[in-house]
């Protein structure tokens, strides 16, 4: 399936970044798991001259990648754990921007981590989004959240009815990322906020890594940097009020997961580091993410 870029640049000013380094005929779910070890699978990524978005194209078709989606398996509920502390570190930047606390929606919420966290911030209805079906069949019980076991699409949520948006490490895998936010402003209630995290294309490390980068992953469909993330949410409507960066916190050997080494290097330095008991050594660090908070104009 090919792609548009979503800020409007036009087809003739795509250039060739990377060619494809996968079938997307072979995928598997196992290829769309959360925080799964890097890989090096990616699609064709393009660079618009015009607008600077990167993006892969072509890509599997959706419907295709929504089976994948919702087969996949869930991550690491440590990690998943260790990122929902990160986003829940935020509530006291964003709590005082809200109109109302009527309710919060988590887009790609996993098995609800975040929602958990944010449990204590007084909403009144707590609801997340997520393909993955496992996510859902292990929601716990009495868990202080609803599930919808789908991905966000029109008609799913009613007009006006959240004053929060929340969405992480999800923008990237969006196709069309502007009907998604579409969907999102017409939920949101007038002046409700959006906060959503990204990976940072435009990062040094990015720039300096190139396609040895983590983000060049064949689940990134497109990816931003500060500037570009900023037009993509104006042009979907919203007020932008800041971008910023983000660290995040998470044990030493999912960092070296991560790593541009080769596996077999990789695989040694995971293995040193549990021997020395400091594989689970917490470390925080940006490394190339980035947050976004934006309003709902009256």
């Amino acid at each position: 399936m090919r792609t548009l870029c979503p800020l409007g640049g036009s087809a003739g000013a795509d250039e060739e970044l990377y060619p494809a380094s996968c079938d997307p005929e072979a995928l598997t779910p196992e290829t769309f798991r959360a925080r799964r070890e890097a890989d090096r699978i990616h699609y064709r990524m393009v660079r618009n001259r015009e607008t600077g978005t990167v993006r892969a194209d072509p890509i599997l078709d959706e419907d295709a990648t929504a089976t994948l989606y919702a087969s996949s398996t869930r991550a690491d509920p440590d990690l998943a754990r260790d990122a929902a502390a990160t986003y829940a570190r935020y509530g006291p930047r964003l709590l005082p921007l809200l109109p109302d606390r009527r309710g919060l929606l988590d887009v790609g919420s996993g098995e609800g981590h975040f929602l958990a966290a944010a449990a204590a911030w007084g909403f009144e209805r707590l609801t997340g989004v997520e393909p993955a079906l496992e996510a859902s069949r292990r929601l716990p019980t009495g868990a202080p959240y609803t599930l919808i076991p789908q991905s966000l699409g029109t008609g799913m949520v009613e007009p006006e009815t959240f004053s929060l948006i929340t969405g992480f490490q999800v923008l990237d895998h969006l196709a069309r990322p502007l009907e998604a936010l579409e969907v999102c402003r017409q939920a949101l209630i007038p002046r409700g906020i959006m906060f959503w995290i990204c990976h940072d294309i435009g990062h040094p490390l990015a720039r300096l890594l190139g396609r040895r980068c983590p983000m060049i992953d064949v689940q990134h469909l497109v990816l931003y940097d500060r500037r570009t993330l900023r037009a993509l949410f104006e042009r979907a409507g919203f007020e932008v009020l800041e971008v910023f960066g983000v660290a995040n916190r998470y044990p030493l050997d999912y960092w070296l997961t991560l790593s541009p080494l080769p596996e077999r290097a990789r695989r040694v330095l995971c293995h040193a580091a549990r021997r020395c008991r400091l594989s689970g050594l917490r470390i925080t660090a940006n490394l190339g993410n980035i947050g976004i908070i934006a309003r709902r104009p009256e």
